[in-house]
């Protein structure tokens, strides 16, 4: 990536691995197991963001629900919880959305000085469709930020 965005902001470029993708860096202001299982837990990921489904075990059924806009659907790779040995986690799933080639992306969270940091790529997704993906990343984790701070998460923050 050639530019650095302003923090919470996304970034759209070509990676280390040469694709292009999209990535946020975000800290949160909780721990990592608050952030985990908000992200894991259907009960929770319900709450924050409707019409989301991850089944949080390789093989699991990923399906994002926007309604009118469209949906991605996709199948966990990966997933790793925090333990003693390894305190980051990280789920990784497909992303297919409909006449777009398969894309991957990637939830990573470490333990940062006073929460989580949180970090979202979305590789190998097409220049096209990308600034709209990447601005419904944005809004996908501003909500999780809102409910794991306990605020509503349907409140709109184009003002604040």
């Amino acid at each position: 990536m050639t530019t650095t965005p302003p923090a919470g902001a996304g970034a759209l470029g070509i990676g280390d691995d040469g694709t292009f993708r999209i990535r946020f860096d975000r800290t949160l202001r909780h721990p990592l197991p608050a952030v985990w299982a908000a992200l894991t837990d259907p009960s929770k990921l319900s709450v924050w963001l409707p019409g989301c489904r991850i089944e949080a075990r390789v093989g699991g059924d990923v399906r994002y629900d926007f309604g009118d806009e469209g949906a991605a659907t996709g199948e966990v790779v990966a997933l790793r919880a925090a333990d003693d040995a390894d305190p980051t986690a990280e789920l990784e799933h497909t992303w297919r959305w409909d006449g777009l080639p398969v894309s991957l992306v990637t939830w990573r969270l470490e333990p940062a000085d006073g929460g989580t940091r949180l970090l979202l790529t979305h590789r190998e997704v097409d220049r096209e469709p990308a600034t709209d993906f990447a601005v419904g990343w944005h809004v996908i984790l501003d909500s999780l930020d809102r409910y794991t701070d306990g605020r509503p998460v349907d409140k709109d923050t184009s003002s604040s």
